[in-house]
C-alpha cells in the first residue's frame, strides 16, 4: 500500500517511511492512498470473535500488503491482549470501556501495536536504533512508555511540562528506567509539543538519530484504533442491537478516535452517526459550519484534522453529514460527570462523561447509543474525588507505580538542550 501526504497528495511513500518518519517532507502527515473494504461476510459471525481476532482482520486488511500475516497475527495478539467490555448503563445506552490495558488508557492498543510494528520494520531495514519522542500531559506518556518498555533498539524520550502532572501521572512513566527517559521541561505543554515538532523536522538530527513520533501524528498509532469500532459492532450485535442504527460518541482532542471511526465506516463497519465531544476550538468550529483550516505542524490544531480533511477531500459539508461535535467547557465536563452519575450510576472521567452525556441529550434518544470511555477514572484521582465526593478505587497498576522511585532529567525548552540529551543517551 502507498501512503500520501495530507499536504501534497501526489507525495507518496511506503509503509516503513510513513511509520518511522511520520511527518512528510512537506509538513503534512500520512494517510493510506486508498482504504480497503472488509468483506461483508466478515460480519456474519463477528460477534463470535475475540478482540484480538477482530484486530488481526483489521490489521491484515490495512497492512497485509506490506507485513506478513503471521507477523501481524503476533503483533495483534500481543497488542490486543486485554478486554474491551461493552456495558449497558441505561435503556438503549451503552459504554465501551477502552481503559483495561496496562496504562488504563485507550491509547494502549495503538501504542502497543506501533511499538511492535517499529520492531518488525527495524528488523527488515538498515535502521537498527530508533529514538521515539513524545510530549505528554499524562496519558500518552504512560501508554507509550509501557508499550516500548524493554524493546531492543528503541529509546523513548518523554517530554512533559514542569509542575503540570500529578505525582500519579508522573509515576506511571518516570519510575520505569531502562529505555524510558523522562524529560521534565521548564515550560508548558505547548513548549514540549513545539520542541518535539522541531526535532522531528530537523533533518540533521533525523539523519544522526532516526527520530520517530509515537503520538497520533503517527499513522501507526491511529489505524489500530479502527479495531475499536469493529469490536463495538461485534459486541452490539451480540446484544441484539443493530450497530448501523446506533450513534457512536467519543471524547476528542487530537481526533484520533473520530478519525478511526470515520475510517472504520469507509472500510465497511456498519456504524451510525459519529459524535466528538470536544472543548471549544478548531474542530468545534469546523463542525459548526467552518472550513478545514490550512494545517501547519507548529499550530495547535488537532493533530488528526488533516487526516479528516484528506478523508473527506476537504469538503466540510461532507464531514458534517457523518460527524457532529458536542462542545463542553472544562466546567461543563465536570458537570457531565455528576449528571451521568446521577442518572445512570456510572462513573466516568470528565471527557468520557461528556461523550456519554452527548448521547443522553440527543433529540432522537430512541436510537441506541454507545460512548467510548477512554480513561480509567482513577487516573484523575484527586479531580474525580472532588467532583463526585466519592472514593475512587485504585487499580493495581497505579498502586505499584506510586510506590516506585521517580527518576528524571530536567531541560529548558530549546532544541540544543534536547539534542544534548539525545546524543548523550545514544553515545554519539
Amino acid at each position: 500500500m502507498q501512503y500520501i501526504s495530507t499536504a501534497t497528495p501526489s507525495l507518496r511513500t511506503g509503509l516503513t517511511n510513513a511509520i518511522v518518519h511520520p511527518v512528510a517532507p512537506d509538513g503534512g502527515i500520512y494517510m493510506p492512498a486508498s482504504l480497503p473494504v472488509v468483506p461483508r461476510a466478515f460480519f456474519n459471525n463477528i460477534d463470535q470473535l475475540r478482540p484480538a481476532d477482530i484486530a488481526y482482520v483489521v490489521a491484515n486488511t490495512l497492512f497485509g500488503d506490506d507485513v506478513d500475516g503471521a507477523v501481524l497475527k503476533r503483533i495483534t495478539a500481543e497488542s490486543c491482549s486485554y478486554r474491551m467490555p461493552v456495558r449497558r448503563i441505561a435503556d438503549r445506552l451503552y459504554v465501551m470501556e477502552l481503559f483495561h490495558g496496562p496504562s488504563l488508557s485507550f491509547k494502549d492498543l495503538g501504542t502497543r501495536f506501533l511499538a511492535r510494528l517499529y520492531r518488525h520494520l527495524a528488523s527488515q531495514s538498515a535502521v537498527r536504533h530508533i529514538n521515539v519522542l513524545v510530549a505528554t500531559t499524562g496519558n500518552s506518556g504512560s501508554a507509550i512508555a509501557d508499550a516500548f518498555r524493554g524493546l531492543d533498539g528503541v529509546d523513548v524520550f518523554i517530554l512533559y511540562p514542569h509542575g503540570s502532572l500529578t505525582r500519579m501521572q508522573e509515576a506511571q512513566f518516570a519510575t520505569l528506567g531502562g529505555n524510558t527517559h523522562p524529560l521534565e521541561v521548564h515550560g508548558t505543554i505547548d513548549d514540549c509539543n513545539r520542541l518535539v515538532d522541531a526535532a522531528l523536522v530537523d533533518r540533521q538530527l533525523n539523519t544522526e538519530l532516526h527520530l520517530a513520533s509515537a503520538n497520533s501524528l503517527n499513522l501507526g498509532r491511529v489505524l489500530p484504533q479502527v479495531t475499536y469500532f469493529f469490536e463495538a459492532c461485534a459486541r452490539l450485535q451480540s446484544a441484539g442491537v443493530d450497530p448501523s442504527a446506533t450513534d457512536f460518541a467519543m471524547p476528542c482532542s487530537n481526533l484520533s478516535n473520530v478519525t478511526a471511526a470515520a475510517i472504520a465506516k469507509r472500510m465497511g463497519a456498519p456504524i451510525g452517526g459519529i459524535t466528538g465531544a470536544c472543548r471549544p476550538g478548531a474542530f468545534a468550529d469546523l463542525a459548526a459550519g467552518g472550513v478545514f483550516p490550512a494545517f501547519d505542524i507548529s499550530d495547535s490544531y488537532p493533530a488528526n484534522m488533516p487526516r479528516l480533511g484528506c478523508l473527506y477531500g476537504g469538503d466540510a459539508d461532507a464531514l458534517r453529514r457523518d460527524i457532529r461535535a458536542e462542545v463542553f467547557t472544562e466546567e461543563q465536563q465536570e458537570d457531565a460527570v455528576r449528571e451521568v452519575l446521577d442518572r445512570t450510576g456510572y462513573i466516568a472521567e470528565p471527557r468520557s462523561a461528556s461523550a456519554i452525556l452527548s448521547l443522553m441529550r440527543r433529540p432522537d434518544s430512541q436510537r441506541p447509543g454507545i460512548a467510548m470511555v477512554n480513561t480509567h477514572p482513577a487516573k484523575f484521582l484527586d479531580r474525580m474525588t472532588a467532583i463526585t465526593a466519592r472514593a475512587i478505587e485504585l487499580p493495581l497498576q497505579l498502586n505499584r507505580a506510586m510506590g516506585a522511585v521517580v527518576s528524571k532529567e530536567r531541560i529548558y525548552p530549546t532544541l540544543p538542550a534536547l539534542r544534548k540529551i539525545l546524543l548523550k543517551h545514544n553515545l554519539i
